[in-house]
């Protein structure tokens, strides 16, 4: 029965520590990052896409906007650092929950700026 009893306190602990080295289980604000890391690098995926996709469009189609789009991609991009920047700081001055809140702030704006992207070429067909 004691070996039982170990072999089961083993076994815990065991499980306990798998779970420990998942960043989406754990507390800290680097682990927040690590979980958060793929949806913001997802969300940055499909806007690089997005963008791809409509540049491509113009060059062929509309050239004498490509410059245009160039710009105005370039312009939002700042924008965008400054405004999550500003976010995250205003949340939490000086934490190490400064970063996860301006990578989630990216994230979401990647996200709309995607799917803004898109609407224009939507609107062309």
């Amino acid at each position: 029965m004691r070996h039982l009893a170990l072999l089961l306190l083993g076994l815990c602990m065991a499980i306990s520590a798998a779970e420990s080295e998942d960043p989406c289980q754990q507390g800290s604000a680097m682990a927040a990052n690590l979980c958060h890391g793929p949806a913001w690098q997802a969300a940055e995926d499909e806007l690089q896409r997005s963008y791809d996709r409509l540049l491509s469009h113009f060059k062929e189609y509309e050239p004498e906007l490509v410059v245009e789009l160039r710009d105005a991609q370039r312009s939002w991009i700042r924008q965008r650092e400054q405004s999550c920047s500003l976010y995250a700081r205003s949340r939490v001055q000086g934490s190490p929950w400064t970063g996860f809140w301006a990578a989630q702030c990216m994230a979401e704006q990647a996200r709309a700026r995607a799917a803004w992207l898109k609407s224009m070429l939507e609107d062309e067909f």
